[in-house]
């Protein structure tokens, strides 16, 4: 698990990424909350009897959900909190290591601050923490690239 806060003028390139670029759009949502004047909670699972074909996915992708993310933020008022859990794909995963079920990013937006905490599924129990440390820099190297300065205390 690797976490680190995102502060002052990171946080808001960050959310301009993450709300209107196409960095993130490839994740799946495992779900979401927002707090504004309601709470929403948002289940990423996807309702498969809602489309007209067949369909091999079991969650949206970021890009789907995030037309919807951004009618629920937008306005004078930034929201109190926002909690974002986004994954790679079972396939995708994978690739990152082969015992890789999931790898996970945990997004926590409060007061100004974003924290950002790794995670990671495997298909078998194992104690090799080397997937774990695969996606760690995974998302180091993604963060680096996106110019984001990560944060750990």
């Amino acid at each position: 698990m690797y976490s680190f806060y995102i502060d002052g003028n990171d946080t808001k390139t960050f959310m301009n990424e993450l709300i209107k670029g196409g960095s993130f759009d490839k994740f799946e949502v495992r779900g979401c909350d927002i707090t504004t004047f309601v709470t929403y909670s948002i289940d990423g699972k996807l309702n498969k009897s809602w489309y007209d074909e067949n369909t091999e996915r079991f969650f949206c992708t970021w890009k789907e959900l995030k037309p919807y993310i951004y009618n629920i933020i937008k306005g004078n008022k930034k929201p109190r909190s926002m909690k974002i859990v986004l994954s790679l794909s079972e396939k995708a995963a994978a690739k990152i290591h082969p015992n890789g079920k999931a790898c996970f990013i945990n997004i926590v937006f409060e007061e100004d601050r974003t924290a950002v905490v790794t995670g990671t599924a495997q298909i078998e129990f194992s104690l090799d923490k080397s997937l774990d440390e695969a996606w760690e820099k995974k998302v180091k190297d993604f963060f680096n690239k996106l110019g984001i300065v990560q944060n750990q205390e």
